[in-house]
Formats: structure tokens, sequence, C-alpha cells
């Protein structure tokens, strides 16, 4: 849909994100958009209709000052270390070496019973992994898929935890709107995934944020 306050020249700038429509030699319009948009496969052959964000600020001079704006790092922020990843098979890697830590994200990869680009662990195999070592007092929060909601609580428990709460992600797509279709479930098309929040011994936490 075309930008109202972009084509009549408000004074105002656009607070909304902006996209061009991708249209290649083989796209057909008339198809609509692609179910997976930016995270299409198959851009190159797909025939749907796809699109890019658009950069150009609807004031000039507006990019110069989001650039100024990204460039003042707080404080807090700029003492955090870069990230690191060990190239490991994580059912043999000895996680004592690592130390302790307060917070943990895991994003494991549970067995779903699909195709996918990567590795998968057995039920089994999850719930030995060591992870209650790196943390003796500490939260953890654990994405989980829709058929391993009930092996999460199990896993949560045997590494030594409480769950004492759930997040839930509602997923939307480039054009903010509902994911209902492709590759998001595997008996159902989900909208929506669900991390686990769990804490061990006596965790330091500011229980006044909302």
């Amino acid at each position: 849909m075309p930008c109202f306050q972009r084509i009549n020249g408000a004074a105002l700038a656009c607070h909304r994100l902006h996209f061009f429509r991708v249209v290649q030699n083989h796209t057909d319009t008339a198809l609509g958009n692609c179910s997976y948009l930016d995270t299409c496969r198959n851009m190159r052959t797909c025939k749907y209709v796809h699109y890019r964000p658009d950069p150009e600020p609807d004031v000039p001079g507006m990019g110069a000052e989001m650039a100024r704006l990204r460039a003042n790092v707080p404080k807090y922020l700029q003492a955090l270390q870069d990230p690191q990843w060990i190239n490991c098979d994580v059912r043999s890697f000895d996680m004592t070496v690592l130390g302790k830590f307060g917070v943990i994200m895991a994003d494991p990869p549970w067995e779903i019973h699909q195709d996918l680009p990567y590795g998968t662990m057995k039920d089994d195999e999850m719930l030995n992994l060591n992870i209650g070592c790196l943390q003796d007092n500490g939260v953890i929060f654990v994405w989980v898929t829709g058929r391993a909601m009930e092996l999460a609580r199990e896993c949560m428990a045997k590494w030594g935890y409480k769950r004492v709460d759930e997040l839930i992600w509602v997923k939307t797509n480039q054009l903010q709107r509902l994911i209902r279709t492709g590759r998001t479930g595997h008996w159902l098309n989900h909208s929506k995934e669900h991390c686990l929040v769990g804490i061990k011994g006596s965790p330091q936490i500011n229980s006044t944020l909302s």
C-alpha cells in the first residue's frame, strides 16, 4: 500500500517501515505475496511477490541523524565482550570447562521429524546434557517446539531447574502480519513459539522490572 504521507508531501515523517516490491522477470504478480517473504529459499525462481526495505528517509537529513544516534553506544554496552562460539559436539563436550553463568539462553536442536539444514538431537541425548553444571544460581530460558513442550519440562527438572514462567513469541513476517503458512509446524501451522523460564538456586533478580 502506498504511503499517504510520503505521496502527499506531509511535513511530518511517516513512522512506518516502507518496502519496495521485488518484481523480477519470472514474477507473476497475480499470484500475490510469497508466504515466506524474506525467508524464501528460492527467490531466484519463486514466482510470488517479494519485498525489500526502502532505506530512503522521509525527511532530508534524517538518515545522517539516525546514524549519529546509533553511534552513541551506552557505556554499559561498551563493556560487553564480543560473542564467541565453540565448534564441538555438545553431546560429548566437557561443559565444566566453561565456568558459571548468571543467565543462559538455549535454543536446542529438538528432533521434530522434518528435514532441516542442521543436525538435531534425540530426546535422551537432550535429557543427558550436563547443563546444570553451568549454573549454581541463575536463570535459564529454553526455546521449545510444539512436540518438545513436555520434554523440555523434563529436561529442566533433570538439569536442576524449577520452571517458573513461560514466554510466547507471536511470529510476524516481513510485512508485520501473522505467519500462518509455510514451514511453521509439523501437524499444524504455528504462529507462535514458546520459551520456558527456569531458575536454579537463589539468583539475584530485579523483580521490579516489567
